[in-house]
Formats: structure tokens, C-alpha cells, sequence
């Protein structure tokens, strides 16, 4: 699949101003996994065969109230911009995902990204 298809599979899923629920980093950042609130169901990417995570929080963000022990309700990061691409380097080709779920802006390059829906 090309980084094309990918963006438009993740636009035909309309993830603007979605809740996201959780964000992990598995495997020493091998995998990562976003999960994100849809009307009806849940939308998770999956970003497979990791080599690059970058994540800025905004320094002016106050983080007094600890994330793990916050409702849904209360979860302050919402998708803002997710952007698929593809790089090349040292002969070695990465799909790269930039996303901004302010607070909290991603950088990603990984080998293979995975999007699926699931119930609630």
C-alpha cells in the first residue's frame, strides 16, 4: 500500500477533532498504536517495524492531573492533522506520519501502517 492510499483511509475515516483514547509505544517503540473515538466505533493505527518516534508536548500544557487517572471526558488530545508520507534513507524506504493531537505533536517513521475499525 502506498502512503496515498494510507491518507486516504485514514480521511475517509474522518479522524478530525476525534477523541484519542490512547497512544502506546510497544516492543522498545517497535510498535506504537493510537487509539481514537468515532461515533460509532473505535479507530486504531498501528504502526509496524518502528525506527523513528519523536513526540513534542507543549511545554505551556499543564500536567498537574496525571493522564492514567483522567475520565474520557477529561482526555485533552484530540487529532488535529495526520499526515502520511514516504522517505528514503541509507537505501531504506520508511513510511513517515506526522500527527497533531494537541497538546502533543508525532513524528513517525515506520515500515508498515495498519488501520482498522473495532467495536466499543
Amino acid at each position: 500500500m502506498s502512503a496515498e492510499e494510507i491518507q486516504k483511509q485514514m480521511n475517509d475515516l474522518y479522524y478530525w477533532d476525534a477523541r484519542v483514547l490512547q497512544f502506546n509505544c510497544n516492543c522498545f517503540a517497535d510498535e506504537i498504536e493510537l487509539l481514537y473515538q468515532d461515533e460509532d466505533f473505535d479507530v486504531v493505527y498501528r504502526f509496524i517495524g518502528c525506527y523513528k518516534f519523536v513526540f513534542d508536548h507543549d511545554k505551556g500544557y499543564n500536567k498537574d492531573f496525571p493522564v492514567k487517572e483522567m475520565s474520557i471526558p477529561q482526555i485533552p488530545y484530540f487529532l488535529q492533522s495526520v499526515e502520511v508520507g514516504e522517505a528514503t534513507e541509507e537505501d531504506t524506504s520508511f513510511f513517515t506520519c506526522k500527527i497533531n493531537m494537541f497538546p502533543l505533536d508525532v513524528e513517525i517513521w515506520c515500515k508498515d501502517i495498519k488501520i482498522a475499525k473495532q467495536p466499543r
